[in-house]
């Protein structure tokens, strides 16, 4: 691919540096302006490669020259892979002041289908954009009269100046924005799309229907469909898609639209981002571990938790709280002006019955320990009252350097703590959204506080949200305790059971394992493995055919069924194997190598793919390099090559392979159970003789073992859907619940590890997520 010449600088991206400089720093805020022109460098070669050359670029007319017509053009989906909470619209925002600088004219931004965060999305990118950007609308001004709003309003600008129209994923206002683009001849002009979360609510939610049934018979989910359609609309044009949790996308079909073909970047944060690396590394002073036990006693509707007069809250619900309350009252003693915020989330579960209970719990305890602390109960409820604070002291005390004496800070909570009054944000409440004042913020909820959510002055986080079958992309957007509040770090605090730690640990990890990954050749995004953690589920089943589906396991061993074999094929690898194999001699040798020789080696060892099997060429050297990103940069080589060293007798009948490949067990076995954290190859030298099916051509056959990690790498490696074999046991009902899915998948170890699925919030046949 040409790389283009782009513009970098403009009046636009100049102010907008400026004003983010003032907000996170120097280095910051020019990471965040490198950020943006590696994103649009990235699009702007990839629409010049697909379009053709001169509308976008550093001498770009901002017009399209050669009209694209049909389905949405294959390569044009990237992927800006972000951080939870890590300032992703900030990202989005200067690479659409440096796009409008290199002729892209028509900017679209989808958001999650929640008014609040479609309002605030609206309101940053008008705010931000304001010096001589592009003309900034939303779809409560196009909602009333389309045609009337794209004739007085975009018409105008947007082969001018440009415009900016934002949506949240709404099957109607979706539709008014179909009809914009087309009254304003949208398709006129180069058009970037920021699709934010786009692993939620914009993949086809019924690819898992459609695998059984046919397309013919299962429309595409209509949130997806009418997306489609607006890029079919705008058909010159680069789709960018937003997310932290790319699981679902990178798990795609290769030629599906939503398929990420290249990674536009991956900004990393600044120094005073808290992520996962604060907060679930061990021994870390940030965590702290509840009893499993107080979580489900929270969720139970039957009976009071709180009887008559006993202050029986939960332990460390109790701790968190009295941790939130100290912390809050520290910080508000050094705080510099006085509408500071400070916020305590507790989030459990999705069900508004948990949150109206959880209410109830927090609002007595408030209650009884304001009027403990202050002398209005009795000498034994405020000396426990007391008691309990000093623990949360004691507890704040291993991260704050210099925390005033607690009886300084209980004399002025005397005067705060009542007007901490919990509040309950889900569908049942009116405002839809945190209406925070000044001081402490206690906010009980689920899905409204999960995906996309900023929790304005986050300090403590008392999370319980649980299910057997955790999904790794649901559960890691749930950490709203991420985000760039380095002033209150040392009053953080996030309050969890053990095993969702770990499951949370184990999400990190495999995080930060694809990153690396990634990283090491965005180009080739297509074929990166997503890292799956054990017990853990990559993402929701069905917006996935499992038919397409396939995975390396830790510790199995894996072989081509399809080797090339013909002299026209292999006689020149072979040839350059003998050369790099010739000093690897002895059976039972055993060489220690560098997992680059590895690669290097199955270069020259070709192989058709085989459905249903797990070996790819490609794949399995992307699973080889991301090995070596977990820290891994040996391996193990072993060359079989007989008794007399001319080479084996292997049958190449049937063809493709059966059963357990080229190398007998006895070989497999002693890697297997002596190399356990290395991958190991074994070579087997063919001769290639014509009696045993071959082609009378020596050739190299592999082997190879996987270590025992912690991951398991899935791929998609269909390059169009297929369609689950008719004869499995599918019910008639219009819905594939996860038990079906499980046993279309039953053969496959990609899914050895959906044993128990219980929750998965994002199932709704719209696309939309399940609103609490």
């Amino acid at each position: 691919m040409i790389e283009i010449n782009i513009k970098t600088d403009g009046y636009c991206i100049k102010k907008l540096i400026e004003s983010v400089r003032r907000k996170i720093g120097d280095k910051a805020a020019g990471d965040l302006k490198q950020a943006a022109i590696n994103i649009v460098q990235n699009c702007v070669d990839v629409y010049c490669e697909k379009f053709g050359y001169g509308d976008v670029g550093a001498t770009g007319t901002g017009i399209v020259s050669n009209p694209y017509k049909g389905k949405i053009p294959n390569g044009t989906t990237g992927l800006i892979y972000g951080r939870v909470q890590s300032g992703k619209t900030n990202t989005t925002i200067a690479t659409l002041a440096v796009a409008q600088e290199n002729g892209f004219r028509c900017f679209i931004v989808l958001t999650s289908d929640n008014t609040w965060l479609g309002k605030q999305t609206a309101d940053r990118f008008n705010e931000q954009l304001e010096e001589d950007g592009p003309v900034v609308f939303d779809w409560e001004q196009w909602k009333t009269d389309p045609d009337k709003f794209a004739k007085s309003k975009l018409l105008p600008y947007i082969k001018d100046t440009g415009v900016v129209l934002v949506s949240t994923k709404n099957q109607r206002h979706l539709d008014n924005l179909l009809k914009i683009l087309k009254y304003a001849r949208a398709s006129s002009v180069p058009t970037l799309i920021f699709d934010d979360e786009a692993d939620n609510a914009s993949l086809n939610t019924n690819e898992q229907k459609q695998a059984k049934k046919g397309k013919d018979v299962v429309p595409d989910s209509a949130i997806f469909d009418k997306i489609g359609k607006i890029r079919k609309e705008v058909g010159n044009h680069i789709y960018l898609q937003i997310t932290a949790t790319p699981q679902s996308l990178l798990l795609q079909n290769l030629e599906h639209p939503c398929k990420p073909a290249f990674c536009a970047a991956l900004p990393k944060p600044g120094d005073s981002y808290m992520g996962g690396d604060l907060f679930f590394e061990e021994n870390s002073p940030y965590y702290f571990i509840v009893k499993a036990e107080e979580i489900e006693l929270l969720k139970q509707q039957e009976g009071e938790i709180n009887p008559g007069d006993n202050w029986k809250i939960p332990e460390g619900l109790r701790l968190a709280l009295c941790c939130f309350f100290l912390g809050a009252i520290y910080k508000m003693r050094a705080a510099t002006y006085e509408d500071a915020k400070y916020s305590f989330l507790a989030h459990i579960c999705y069900k508004k019955d948990n949150h109206n209970n959880l209410e109830k719990i927090i609002s007595e305890f408030v209650i009884k320990l304001d009027k403990a602390i202050r002398g209005q109960s009795s000498i034994t409820e405020r000396e426990q009252a007391l008691k309990w604070l000093d623990e949360a002291y004691h507890e704040l005390s291993k991260t704050v350097t210099n925390l005033p004496p607690l009886n300084n800070l209980i004399e002025d909570l005397k005067h705060k703590l009542r007007r901490a009054i919990p509040k309950v944000i889900n569908a049942n409440n009116p405002d839809k959204e945190p209406n925070y004042k000044r001081g402490m913020n206690i906010l009980i909820g689920g899905n409204r506080l999960g995906r996309g959510v900023t929790i304005e002055g986050l300090m403590v986080t008392y999370y319980g949200r649980d299910a057997k079958q955790k999904v790794m992309d649901t559960v890691h957007q749930h950490a709203r305790m991420y985000g760039y509040r380095q002033e209150l770090k040392d009053v953080t605090r996030l309050f969890l059971p053990k095993h969702i730690f770990e499951a949370f640990h184990a999400i990190h990890e495999s995080d930060e394992g694809m990153r690396q990954a990634i990283g090491d050749d965005p180009s080739q995004i297509k074929l990166k493995p997503v890292w799956v953690g054990r017990k853990l589920k990559p993402t929701r089943s069905n917006v996935l055919n499992p038919a397409e589906i396939d995975a390396f396991t830790p510790g199995s061993a894996i072989y081509p069924r399809d080797p090339r074999w013909k002299v026209s094929e292999v006689r020149h690898h072979t040839e350059a194997l003998n050369k790099l194999l010739g000093e690897y001699k002895g059976d039972d040798q055993y060489y220690e190598v560098d997992i680059d020789f590895l690669i290097e080696i199955l270069e020259r060892m070709p192989s058709g793919r085989c459905p249903g099997y797990s070996w790819e060429d490609k794949r399995v050297k992307e699973a080889l390099k991301s090995i070596k990103t977990e820290g891994i940069q040996k391996a193990m080589l072993n060359v079989h090559r007989g008794k007399k060293g001319d080479g084996l007798d292997l049958s190449n009948r049937p063809r493709p392979w059966q059963g357990s490949g080229f190398a007998q067990s006895e070989w497999i076995r002693k890697p297997k159970r002596k190399y356990l954290d290395v991958p190991t190859l074994i070579v087997m030298y063919e001769k290639g003789e014509k009696d045993g099916g071959w082609d009378n051509q020596p050739l190299y056959l592999p082997t190879l073992i996987l270590p025992k990690n912690k991951f398991v790498f899935m791929f998609n490696y269909s390059d169009a859907p297929k369609e689950l074999d008719d004869d499995l046991d599918w019910q008639d009902d219009e819905t594939i619940d996860e038990r079906e899915w499980l046993q279309a998948a039953a053969t496959n170890p990609a899914f050895d590890f959906l044993k128990d699925p219980e929750e998965d919030i994002y199932t709704l046949a719209d696309g939309k997520p399940f609103n609490d």
